[in-house]
């Protein structure tokens, strides 16, 4: 009864969030644009036949799961509703995850009450919730994970092969999975998996447990190099899936693995390892509720190092195995666990089990019998901290509802809002550069160039090196690119007037025409510049801006944008003739510049043309 309620409660959470900004902001929303990517590659699967981003366009690898989006593309069948096809396929898989992941903690805690706290634990944490309602892949990646270690928990090695395999069809994390079910199958031949479970069981589970033990003892896995055959027979389903995943990327994209993985490693390189273990890993897997299982984890994951040192059998090794690897990989791989922290949410379920059979050991070690010598008093002790993990998790879903509704309304007011305004004001067969290729791609049906290369793959050579924005302008007249859309943060388009502004409000998303020779990507370092210089000017310093200015028309001179400011703090240190000059420079660049034009008037009648 426990775990049938604890399973209504957890999904039920997601629908709650999704109902929620429904009736906030007035429609369903999706708070990732990566979620539009899957379905734009869908869309024209279903449509076309072919694994591209758009209708005769090479076929690409920019889809990080082929599985999701193949499942999408068959559900377009029925509805050609985006958002409601994607929130519905995310969900159903939350579902199927939730309901998996009760069993294998059942198996591996021992009862049902222990899988319930289980499944609150995961199923109420935010970030699982937000993502099963945000169009991605993750809930699936999820129900695989799960299945996989309840299949080998069961001694089932086709169903666990099969669940690795196409969980690698889902996220290229499967691979490390892959890699942690090897080595504990290795380990088994010589420290086999404990049988039991960390709990001292009830007269009524030991009976379970004893039917449970039959069973396994007439599966073929029990037998006399039953884990060895076991092992090769999943291993070998594995494999089949993974050599069809490797021919399929290099059919559509020429890697063995997606190109968003090439991209994306490209793109993060440079972000701090030491920032991503004190800022990612830690928001993940030590706060909230998750703070009061760590120290129980850490105890655990101890006691399964000191098992596999002395060659005694482990408890939880896989899940304790799962948990270290997975975040271990991201530190060496890619140090970012992107939005929803959902890179490394696939590990929670496993830090629960392993957490909660850290809380097991506790509950019948010697040390706190001996501190807490009434059965009554350890069971108000345990009654408590449930309380206060019970508190912990409500007060993070009401900051995840919070985050949810804005990632909903941010997205609908730039890339969805942008990609409607292409679609209306574009020819069709126009062109569009940006960085945010999911929704103004599916909202617009424009052929799209990604300037940081998840779809156009030839674009990740150049991801974070000099010349970066030259070679972009070099592509956009290859590729015949007429608009750009883009956040003023990530990329600065000078020399020309933006056409459309989608909202006011940080961050701002603008359109732009693209017209070679005259517009202009500033380099990042030019545009850091610009923006010290502002804020040098509006202190009141106009020499720091000089300086500033100095240092980045060295490195860019085609900025009518730095011409302008240079004009204005030569203007203010009383240095007018090289002002007018500065400010000409502009106006050569960007005729049509309403800030060239404002420091132009403020210089004064001197500076006058007769025209």
């Amino acid at each position: 009864m426990a775990l049938a309620v604890a399973l209504a409660v957890a999904i039920a959470a997601p629908l709650a969030l999704a109902w929620h900004a429904w009736v906030t902001n007035g429609g369903l929303g999706i708070p990732l644009d990566d979620s539009w990517i899957h379905l734009t590659y869908a869309r024209t699967l279903r449509e076309h036949g072919s694994f591209a981003y758009f209708p005769g366009d090479a076929t690409t690898a920019g889809s990080t799961s082929p599985l999701f989006t193949l499942l999408l593309a068959l559900g377009s069948f029925a509805t050609a509703n985006g958002k409601l096809l994607g929130l519905g396929l995310g969900f159903a898989a939350q579902i199927a995850f939730l309901a998996t992941f009760a069993a294998w903690a059942r198996r591996r805690l021992g009862s049902d009450a222990w899988a319930a706290a289980a499944v609150l634990l995961v199923g109420l944490d935010g970030r699982v919730a937000t993502l099963a309602v945000s169009g991605m892949e993750t809930s699936l990646f999820l129900f695989l994970v799960a299945l996989a270690f309840h299949a080998r928990c069961s001694g089932r090695a086709v169903l666990t092969g099969a669940a690795l395999g196409l969980a690698l069809w889902v996220r290229p994390d499967a691979l490390m999975l892959a890699a942690v079910f090897a080595v504990d199958a290795g380990l088994a031949r010589v420290t086999p998996v404990a049988a039991a479970s960390p709990e001292a069981p009830s007269s009524r589970e030991r009976a379970a447990g004893q039917a449970s033990a039959a069973a396994a003892a007439r599966a073929p896995d029990a037998a006399p190099g039953g884990v060895a055959n076991g092992a090769w027979r999943a291993a070998l389903v594995f494999l089949a899936l993974a050599v069809a995943y490797g021919a399929f990327n290099l059919a559509v994209g020429g890697r063995l693995l997606p190109d968003t993985f090439a991209a994306k490693t490209a793109f993060y390189a440079g972000r701090s390892r030491w920032g991503f273990l004190t800022g990612d890993v830690a928001e993940c897997f030590g706060t909230g509720a998750w703070l009061l299982l760590a120290p129980f984890a850490l105890g655990a994951l101890a006691r399964e190092v000191r098992s596999l040192a002395r060659r005694a059998p482990g408890v939880l090794r896989l899940e304790a195995g799962w948990v270290v690897v997975l975040p271990l990989a991201y530190l060496v791989l890619l140090p970012y666990a992107h939005r929803f922290m959902r890179y490394l949410v696939p590990a929670l379920p496993a830090l629960a089990v392993l957490g909660l059979g850290g809380v097991q050991a506790a509950w019948r070690s010697r040390a706190l019998r001996s501190w807490i010598g009434s059965p009554a008093a350890r069971r108000a002790a345990l009654a408590g901290v449930a309380l206060i993990a019970a508190t912990l998790l409500a007060r993070a879903a009401a900051d995840s509802d919070g985050l949810y509704l804005y990632a909903c309304r941010y997205h609908a007011e730039r890339n969805e809002r942008v990609g409607r305004w292409l679609a209306d004001h574009t020819p069709a067969d126009a062109v569009v550069a940006t960085h945010d290729v999911g929704a103004i791609a599916f909202e617009s049906r424009r052929r799209i160039v990604d300037t940081v290369g998840l779809v156009s793959p030839e674009v990740i050579p150049w991801i974070g090196r000099p010349g970066y924005e030259r070679r972009l302008e070099e592509l956009f007249t290859r590729r015949g690119v007429g608009y750009v859309a883009v956040f003023d943060d990530w990329l600065t388009v000078d020399n020309v007037a933006p056409l459309f502004t989608a909202t006011p409000e940080p961050e701002v998303m603008r359109v732009f025409p693209w017209i070679p020779g005259r517009a202009h990507l500033v380099p990042e370092a030019v545009a850091r510049a610009q923006v010290r210089a502002r804020s040098a000017l509006d202190r009141g310093d106009a020499g720091a801006a000089l300086a500033e200015l100095r240092i980045a028309l060295e490195l860019d001179r085609e900025s009518a944008g730095a011409w302008t400011l240079l004009a204005q703090a030569l203007a203010r240190l009383g240095r007018r003739p090289e002002a007018e000059q500065a400010v000409h420079r502009a106006l050569a660049l960007f005729p049509d510049s309403p800030a060239a034009r404002a420091v132009l008037a403020a210089l004064g009648p001197a500076t006058r043309r007769s025209d």
